[in-house]
This record gives C-alpha cells, structure tokens and sequence, in this order.
C-alpha cells in the first residue's frame, strides 16, 4: 500500500508536468474539476477562458494521463 501510494504520486507528478509543459490550464481545470468539485461556469470564469474550453482542457488532461499510461506499462 505504501509502495503504490508513492508510485501514484509519481505518476501524478509526471502526468502533471506534461500537462504543464503543454498548457498550464490544463491541469488546473481537471484539478478544480475532479478534486475540488469546482462546476464549469465556475473554473471558466476562474481561468478567464469559455466553458467550452473548460471541456476541452479536462478533455486534454484525461488524454494526456492516458498517453503516459500506455506509454510506461
């Protein structure tokens, strides 16, 4: 358990920077999302972009953790 909880936050990490190094909105929008609740209207207006691309960036985050899982299995 404690192994795999470090390996998860390697993981996180990693996920993360490549997020970051694309488009630092990107990670933030999925955090404000899935870790904080936060609704779409509300992250929109927090990163001053559409809701629209509110959905595009969670959609991106959640492409970019798959594209690093299959890439280090």
């Amino acid at each position: 358990p404690a192994d795999e909880a470090v390996l998860a936050r390697m993981e996180y990490h990693a996920i993360r920077a490549l997020m970051d190094a694309e488009d630092t909105r990107i990670a933030r929008a999925f955090e404000m999302k899935e870790l904080l609740g936060m609704k779409v209207d509300e992250i929109a207006k927090e990163l001053n972009v559409s809701s629209p691309r509110v959905y595009q960036l969670i959609a991106r985050a959640k492409a970019i953790g798959k594209e690093y899982r299959a890439n280090n299995q």
